[in-house]
């Protein structure tokens, strides 16, 4: 029995149930759909809908439906294409000479808003509109005004009593559209055309920051967007948008042909803000912001090497008073990674530190010292984490500003290392010739002869009085390098710390260890030694054991 319920009534369902399928589309609607999804999901579903509504049956006002999406899809590309700015200065050049050259001036002259916005886009002004007969920018520019003009006549209704308009009166309107849509978004203005004219922007528009993230979808436009991106204004903006969350630092990835091998990718839009970093209009506060985000220690760390030089270079920017302790010791971590890239090194050695010199930053810079003159021992090799030449560089060129800065404070963390060497292989410094508190007298020393010969300097460029009781210590320290340093120190500063040297203890010729230290104290001072004093030595030299 037939209740209302069979089959028959099943068919008859109501449409907006029915599965909804893409239709087939030709190789240019392809085309189209691609670049409108690297643009944005909106603006590509859009123009997937339009194409539902030029192939269905179904609908009555297909016609109006289709000029609808055609506005939308038309004002969205203007909006993105074309500044406010642009499209106001061009809106003023808009005579009725041009207009004319444009099309019908009676048809165009109530549209000046919507042409300027296509001109803009177009990067064409009245000039080039007046002077040129065939410039292929113009006629592409009256081909869109002569379509997207129109869609206003099919959008709104034509009168509630009349019959709907057939789709069909619409279908050649929507087909040039798709000509226009197939050179606007692909060949005539590709997606790098487009980043260039947005690039040309002093400040994005909202319709821009919105699109961004899918314009930028791939790493390739990435790149080539925030390499051509030179405006400080963006900076802002793009922070409230999230391209420098700590999150967007990329994870080192795995080579596919070198299993085990990482390698950094580049950070792109942190590259921009290293390039606009030295502008004189660049918003440090915006600067300190991103810079405390990545430095944060309470963050896990992504141990990619090319954002931890990127974040150095712009902390080498800032103001000597905004640099924070977590920025120097996010150097530290930076210098033993895995993944340290290019000239880490030299960028701390070369810039970091004269800047925290220069800005008498003492606290900030034994911190950083300390990270320099850390090591490691890999293969019971001695492994500083800063390469040598440039902490040699850096140690030769800044030690007297650092002994001036840091005082005794310094020579300590120095001496921390120096321990850890001694400890470990005390054989790497026992059989040093001799302890030389001039660098520019080292040629190509390895790490222990450099940091002894930093130390010792440290104690030749101090003030004597300031030294005195670390030296007094020193003399009686269980590592012989370090009696070594305390005896040079009282070499270089003979005539205040001397008393040091004539109430030895014991014969000090009988630590054989010092042999070096104190032959040069005597070859370099006997001729101001007073009668008791040469006496004392001779008595020393007819009692040594050896």
């Amino acid at each position: 029995m037939n209740d209302g319920f069979g089959d028959g009534q099943n068919s008859s369902r109501i449409r907006s149930d029915v599965p909804s399928r893409a239709p087939d589309l030709s190789p240019q609607q392809r085309e189209i759909r691609r670049n409108f999804e690297a643009i944005g999901p909106e603006i590509a579903a859009y123009y997937l809908d339009g194409i539902k509504i030029l192939h269905s049956t179904a609908l009555e006002t297909a016609a109006s439906l289709l000029a609808h999406i055609a506005r939308e899809i038309d004002g969205g590309l203007r909006d993105i294409l074309s500044s406010d700015e642009a499209k106001r200065h061009i809106q003023n050049q808009l005579t009725e000479a041009v207009l004319v050259k444009l099309g019908n001036y009676s048809e165009l002259k109530d549209r000046k808003g919507h042409i300027a916005s296509i001109l803009a886009a177009l990067g064409i002004d009245d000039s080039i509109i007046l002077l040129s007969t065939d410039d292929t920018r113009v006629n592409f520019a009256i081909r869109w005004i002569n379509v997207s003009t129109q869609f206003h006549k099919f959008a709104h209704r034509h009168g509630a009593w009349r019959i709907p308009r057939a789709k069909e009166e619409f279908e050649a309107l929507w087909y040039e559209f798709e000509g226009i849509l197939s050179n606007l978004v692909g060949s005539f203005l590709d997606l790098l055309n487009q980043l260039d004219r947005i690039c040309a922007y002093e400040e994005p528009t909202g319709e821009i920051r919105s699109t961004l993230p899918n314009l930028l979808g791939s790493e390739e436009r990435r790149a080539y967007f925030f390499r051509k991106l030179e405006f400080p204004a963006w900076l802002e903006p793009l922070k409230e948008d999230g391209w420098f969350n700590p999150d967007q630092n990329p994870m080192p990835q795995e080579s596919p042909d070198q299993p085990g091998y990482y390698y950094s990718s580049r950070w792109h839009a942190l590259e921009y803000v290293v390039k606009i970093s030295t502008h004189p209009e660049c918003p440090i506060d915006i600067l300190v912001d991103i810079v405390n985000a990545i430095t944060d220690e309470s963050r896990a760390r992504i141990d990619n090497g090319r954002t931890d030089l990127d974040t150095v270079k712009i902390i080498s920017t800032l103001p000597i008073d905004r640099i924070e302790p977590q920025h120097i010791t996010f150097m530290g971590a930076a210098l033993k990674s895995i993944q340290k890239y290019g000239l880490m090194d030299q960028e701390i050695g070369q810039t970091i530190l004269p800047k925290l010199l220069e800005g008498g930053k003492r606290e900030l810079t034994l911190v950083l010292l300390s990270i320099i003159l850390e090591i490691e021992f890999v293969d019971e090799r001695i492994q500083p984490i800063m390469e040598e030449h440039w902490l040699e560089d850096a140690l030769k060129k800044y030690g007297h500003t650092i002994a001036n800065l840091c005082g005794v404070a310094a020579a300590d963390i120095a001496l921390v290392q120096i321990r850890k060497i001694a400890d470990a292989n005390r054989f790497k410094v026992d059989f040093l010739e001799r302890v030389e508190s001039d660098l520019s007298h080292l040629s190509h020393p390895n790490y222990a002869e450099l940091v002894i010969s930093f130390t010792s300097a440290l104690f030749r460029f101090a003030e004597p009085d300031s030294i005195e009781q670390t030296v007094q210590v020193l003399l009686q320290d269980p590592h012989a390098i370090i009696r070594r340093i305390a005896v040079k120190a009282i070499t270089d500063h003979y005539s205040n710390l001397k008393h040091l040297f004539w109430t030895w203890d014991n014969n000090p010729l009988d630590d054989v260890k010092l042999e070096s230290e104190i032959t040069e104290l005597i070859e370099t001072h006997n001729s101001t030694f007073e009668e008791d004093e040469m006496e004392k030595v001779l008595q020393w030299i007819e009692a040594t054991q050896y």
